[in-house]
């Protein structure tokens, strides 16, 4: 696996897990009721497609996503998603390998089920994502990062 087809594996599973925990994630820092949510997923494992989701504000729960599927896992039901990369950059150093993405975009909730079966959303995404990959013969080497971190966030107003 290439530098770049790591950071393209990233962005792909970012974007989906963003959708994944669109629904379910809120949070308001202020001391008034709000109907905004305000999700956060992160990984570091470079061969699992599940991270860990933390939502905060209307609906505060935790639960896990798989980035790949973009399916949000709560107790009490399941949520879906669906994405709009607006922006995205994705680069790349051959001399430290280090592979990094950047994406933003919109997101919608597009299904749900048992308690999140009523709840619908929409709103816009980051995400930030760096990978490592070992040098092999003073190149950056095709295997799995050994080192890897995904950071997504998103807000938006939460219903049902």
């Amino acid at each position: 696996m290439t530098i770049k087809r790591t950071a393209a594996l990233l962005a792909a599973a970012g974007i989906a897990a963003l959708a994944a925990t669109g629904a379910t994630v809120a949070a308001a820092a202020s001391s008034a009721p709000s109907d905004t949510e305000h999700w956060i997923a992160e990984s570091t494992n470079p061969v699992s497609a599940t991270a860990t989701l933390i939502a905060r504000g209307p609906l505060t729960i935790g639960g896990t996503v798989n980035f790949e599927t973009g399916h949000v896992s709560l107790p009490g039901g399941t949520l879906t998603l669906s994405h709009h990369q607006v922006h995205g950059t994705q680069g790349e150093n051959p001399r430290t390998c280090l592979a990094t993405l950047t994406s933003s975009g919109t997101y919608k909730i597009t299904g749900g089920t048992g308690l999140y079966r009523h709840v619908a959303g929409n709103g816009s995404y980051s995400l930030v994502a760096y990978a490592i990959v070992k040098k092999v013969n003073g190149k950056c080497s095709v295997s799995v990062p050994y080192a890897q971190t995904e950071l997504l966030t998103a807000t938006g107003p939460l219903t049902g």
